[in-house]
């Protein structure tokens, strides 16, 4: 558990500093983007201010105006999970991915999928699908390295595989003390009957 917990708390941290850099500079707003781009943009600066339920209003309305688009969704999704609602982040980072493809749009592809993974990874008993949505990520990143970063999906994978490992050397800890118990038990009935006679 404490390798599982150390795991996940430094994988949390990518995320957000990634979330903070793109509002910061990747998704200022732009003169002449359109209403979804503008909405979506408002949205994320509610979001970044910390009114969540003003930012998911502002993606809703954007996804209002076209839902074929991904980034809408997405950032719904990035809220969903910084509030703790994983179930329904996973879904909606599925969702755009999704759009995503549909929409010929790598760059928010894997965003989505990187959400995807990043989400699997927060979920209790989830982290071997976790593994293979960094899979899917690092072979769509390995396809596609102008927007898409296979070393960290490599990396992703290589600190869940130690943990894995931990865990089933721990597993195997863990069976042996419980197999020793059992011995010491009996030999304690053992030695009470042993007594009584």
């Amino acid at each position: 558990r404490p390798m599982r917990t150390w795991l996940l708390i430094a994988l949390l941290a990518l995320p957000s500093a990634a979330l903070a850099q793109e509002t910061a500079g990747g998704e200022a707003p732009r003169p002449g983007a359109d209403a979804y781009t503008q909405r979506t943009q408002a949205g994320i600066a509610l979001l970044t201010g910390g009114d969540t339920p003003g930012a998911l209003a502002a993606f809703r309305e954007a996804i209002e105006m076209d839902g074929g688009r991904p980034m809408a969704p997405y950032y719904v999704a990035a809220a969903q999970r910084m509030s703790g609602e994983l179930d329904a982040a996973l879904t909606g980072f599925q969702q755009a991915a999704a759009l995503a493809e549909a929409a010929n749009a790598p760059r928010w592809r894997a965003r989505a999928l990187q959400g995807v993974a990043d989400t699997l990874e927060r979920m209790e008993g989830r982290i071997q699908d976790a593994r293979s949505a960094w899979q899917a990520y690092i072979a769509f990143a390995d396809a596609n390295q102008a927007v898409a970063f296979p070393q960290m999906g490599r990396a992703h994978l290589a600190a869940i595989d130690r943990v894995l490992e931990q865990e089933g050397a721990y597993g195997d800890v863990r069976e042996r003390i419980a197999a020793r118990e059992r011995e010491l038990a009996e030999e304690a009935q053992e030695s009470s009957r042993s007594r009584r006679r």
